[in-house]
């Protein structure tokens, strides 16, 4: 990025205050407060994470529980493929212009159940989905993309090999440089 560039962006960076105000219709501001330490350490224990936010282990449990079965919070392991040699890659598709609800909603239903698919986003622009897969090559990964997309809806796709993760799900990705 251009230093121009790069300082326009720092002078607009959020800082926590502004992101917890984004979020404030949904959570209060010691249920952000959770969502932000789970997401640096979510095998945080509740005694610890009561200790962090002011609260007893019992009330900080309750709340993580109230947000995990809201769905406003996912804790989730994640598997940094880079980390172990594996190839990724995000593969945008688009659809029929005339494909039904029904058809998309199946065909969205079929992409989640795949072990190998990590991500499935509906777009709006030049894209009408993106759907993320990893694999052991990227020779596999053209196979079952090329096996995974043959559904009659599917207009059109372009498979991106991702040769390098910074920044993921709010953390940075760390990783042996060689």
């Amino acid at each position: 990025m251009p230093d121009d560039a790069r300082s326009e962006c720092e002078n607009r960076d959020l800082d926590d205050t502004d992101i917890g105000d984004l979020v404030a219709d949904n959570l209060d501001s010691i249920d952000y407060d959770i969502y932000r330490i789970l997401n640096e350490d979510g095998r945080i224990s509740d005694t610890e994470l009561g200790e962090r936010v002011d609260l007893s282990r019992t009330a900080v449990r309750r709340r993580r529980k109230k947000l995990q079965e809201e769905n406003v919070i996912k804790i989730i392991g994640v598997l940094v493929l880079q980390e172990v040699d594996l190839n990724y890659a995000d593969v945008q598709v688009n659809l029929r212009a005339d494909a039904s609800r029904e058809s998309i909603d199946e065909l969205i239903e079929f992409l989640v159940d795949q072990e190998l698919v990590y991500e499935v986003d509906e777009y709006l622009g030049s894209s009408d989905m993106l759907v993320r897969v990893w694999h052991e090559s990227l020779q596999d990964i053209k196979r079952y993309v090329n096996e995974l997309l043959q559904d009659e809806i599917v207009e059109a796709y372009e498979i991106t090999p991702v040769t390098r993760t910074h920044k993921a799900w709010h953390s940075e990705i760390d990783g042996n440089d060689e």
